[in-house]
């Protein structure tokens, strides 16, 4: 695995935490009760429940996008988002929903940071869905620690993804300018805000 993503690995739990944190309610969020209730964080590390909001479930009719969904546009992902990529002035992002496909799109100075959810219902449809989209791309498996312990694939050139619960994460930065996140690769980048995103998965689950 490149060096851009291992250190990407160290150092998300301290983003992850400043963006899953929200000090006020977003639309479609309701805040957590139980500020005593914890979470696992990849680190190792835990949240407590006080440092974050909680979405509702999924719409009833099933019409929209799940609550997991809209998290990559909520504002404990924008957080860490704006982190990663060093743009703390970033306008809000734009969202499209054309079922099953939920995507939301940070304009980074001008450029396009592209999140996409495959928002499958079905466990074995998301994973048909994970494996053809994997193969179409080339991408290769990310091994060992660095996959979080869910099916992920790279391309190395600025696309990564996830599948959790059947639901497909994709995170494309190959449009952003090559140092937009610093020390990190495109493929860093990537992988370090979807990252971001499978911490708050968790952490409202």
């Amino acid at each position: 695995m490149p060096r851009s993503i291992r250190i990407a690995a160290i150092a998300i739990g301290a983003l992850v935490v400043a963006g899953c944190t929200t000090n006020a309610a977003e639309p479609g969020v309701t805040p957590i009760a139980t500020p005593d209730a914890s979470h696992p964080m990849p680190d190792g590390s835990t949240m407590e429940g006080a440092e974050h909001g909680d979405h509702h479930a999924q719409d009833g009719d099933g019409s929209g996008p799940s609550a997991a969904a809209e998290m990559v546009c909520g504002g404990q992902v924008d957080t860490a988002v704006k982190l990663i990529v060093g743009a703390p002035d970033m306008p809000e992002p734009s969202t499209a929903w054309t079922a099953p496909d939920f995507t939301c799109t940070f304009d980074v100075d001008g450029a396009p940071l592209v999140l996409e959810v495959h928002d499958a219902t079905d466990p074995a449809e998301g994973e048909a869905h994970f494996d053809a989209l994997q193969s179409e791309l080339g991408a290769d498996t990310i091994e060992g620690l660095q996959g979080l312990g869910l099916p992920s694939f790279s391309t190395h050139e600025g696309v990564v993804a996830f599948l959790r619960d059947g639901k497909t994460l994709l995170v494309d930065a190959t449009a952003l300018p090559e140092d937009v996140g610093g020390d990190r690769t495109l493929d860093g980048v990537a992988y370090a805000v979807a990252s971001a995103v499978l911490t708050c998965w968790v952490a409202h689950d």
